[in-house]
């Protein structure tokens, strides 16, 4: 490199600080990105079309509302065209899976799961459930082009990569870039509590915008000072979602029950046992038609998804579900469709 730049008559000072540049991002492990020109080439865009995708980003998004997991509301997810997605997804494969996040980050890191994370907190006296507050939305262009510069971009590189990764000037939900994101910003909230969590003979790990502590007595005290160092990295605790959970009470983590081993809610194998019981019994169709999802798409997928989700908590368990999922007729559009309910049958909550 520094042959051909001298070969240009560029002066040895702008040579050596191109160079201390492109050396800074290769230790980073990132990808040298000069300017804007050189991210286009790099991204294999026309001009016109990257111009298009930059300067009218943010009329590349559309918004839209799902239901929460928990029911209570709704979520807002801004979802990016095709092409801005595709330019998000470069960043995310190029830049962020080359950045390692703190080790307790469970959740959007691939090879990492609920289960892993439910995994650290088995058996304990006290689980501390915590919820960072609008977690998306509180992580900042600010706090984004921060990120980039600590990699060791330019301030002009930094603002453009920010720009693409940012919507309304903060994350955006339904961005394939945002997930990863958050975990990088999260890097030193997550190192401050694990040590404040070791310094306690605690465990800690967090999902998402989930944070969990557990362990003994020491727990009770230490919450104010989570909560300041939650406060002091930028973010709000949720403290209507903050529990403490005693071990004689369900300890139950990314939806995993925790109290003396993995196990998943009695409430949700029971649940399923029904649906399977009527499929088996009705045929899928007739169960889908009484459960209002007559046109829902994937189903036989769906059922074992749930399946192969329980063999990784509880062996035992997710086997008898396969076998009895194995049982059913998912060929036939309709099975004993016609036979009316027993007293007993009707009398199931699976329908309600």
């Amino acid at each position: 490199m520094k042959s051909k730049l001298i070969e240009k008559n560029i002066p040895l000072n702008d040579i050596e600080a191109t160079i201390s540049y492109a050396q800074t991002l290769k230790n980073n492990g990132v990808p040298i990105i000069f300017d804007m020109q050189h991210l286009r080439r790099l991204l294999k865009l026309t001009e016109s079309d990257f111009k298009r995708l930059y300067y009218a980003r943010d009329l590349q998004y559309r918004t839209i509302e799902i239901p929460k997991n928990n029911g209570s509301g709704t979520r807002t997810l801004s979802l990016p065209s095709i092409d801005l997605k595709y330019i998000q997804r470069w960043i995310l494969d190029n830049i962020l899976y080359n950045v390692h996040v703190h080790e307790y980050a469970i959740g959007f890191v691939t090879g990492k799961s609920t289960v892993l994370n439910a995994s650290h907190h088995i058996n304990q006296e006290y689980v501390l459930k915590m919820d960072i507050k609008d977690f998306f939305p509180t992580i900042s262009g600010g706090r984004v082009y921060g990120l980039f510069k600590c990699l060791g971009y330019s301030s002009s590189v930094a603002l453009t990569l920010t720009n693409f990764c940012i919507y309304q000037n903060s994350l955006p939900q339904g961005a394939p870039t945002s997930p990863y994101i958050s975990n990088l910003v999260c890097r030193k909230l997550d190192q401050r509590l694990e040590l404040l969590s070791r310094k306690r003979k605690l465990k800690y790990t967090r999902y998402a915008d989930d944070m969990t502590i557990s362990g003994g007595r020491k727990i009770k005290k230490t919450i104010p000072y989570v909560k300041q160092i939650i406060e002091e990295e930028g973010f709000r605790c949720n403290e209507s979602k903050t529990k403490l959970i005693y071990k004689s009470n369900r300890q139950q983590i990314t939806g995993i029950v925790v109290n003396e081993k993995l196990s998943i809610p009695k409430s949700m194998f029971k649940s399923l046992r029904q649906e399977i019981y009527y499929m088996k019994k009705f045929g899928v169709s007739s169960h889908l038609d009484k459960k209002g999802l007559k046109h829902k798409s994937h189903v036989k997928e769906h059922y074992f998804g749930l399946a192969n989700y329980i063999m990784k908590v509880d062996r035992e368990k997710g086997k008898q579900i396969l076998n009895d999922l194995n049982a059913i007729d998912w060929i036939s559009k309709s099975h004993k469709g016609n036979k009316q309910f027993t007293a007993q049958e009707k009398n199931k909550d699976i329908y309600e």
